[in-house]
């Protein structure tokens, strides 16, 4: 079974994405900002929440753009995660696409989970994204729901 996810492509108007980097993380690894379905949660909740949770953006300051059309389905490399109480072999997850319309000011970090976050420019977006076919992967989703990156 495949854990339901969202992340959250992030750009600012200086069309730079916004990353994460995760207490579980070393500090040159950072993410997609996101997380899984609670039980119940639509897709859209979920992102909505999961930004507020981890960066304390709310959906006032998030412009939305698009949504990917299929998930980016990928297997852990531990054989199963238990999560309330469910075995997992994997996640599916889907790609929201905002344009950020607050302030950085409003960004606070929810510390239990997030080290930091950065805007990071789309041409450097493979120095941070590390894990295996992380930047791959991420930049498909990039160029779906911002074609504009096509010609960078």
């Amino acid at each position: 079974m495949y854990r339901k996810g969202v992340s959250a492509l992030i750009i600012n108007k200086d069309q730079e994405f916004l990353l994460v980097n995760l207490k579980s993380f070393e500090d040159k690894y950072f993410a997609i900002p996101g997380g899984g379905l609670e039980e119940g949660e639509s897709l859209k909740e979920a992102i909505y929440r999961e930004t507020k949770e981890e960066l304390n953006i709310g959906e006032e300051s998030l412009k939305y753009v698009s949504k990917s059309k299929l998930p980016l389905k990928f297997k852990f490399k531990t054989v199963k995660i238990n999560h309330a109480g469910k075995e997992y072999v994997g996640s599916e997850r889907h790609f929201y696409g905002f344009n950020f319309i607050g302030n950085d000011d409003e960004i606070k970090l929810q510390e239990s989970k997030v080290k930091a976050y950065k805007w990071v420019p789309f041409g450097k977006l493979n120095n941070y994204l590390l894990f295996d076919n992380q930047f791959e992967e991420t930049l498909e989703k990039i160029l779906e729901i911002f074609p504009i990156f096509h010609q960078q």
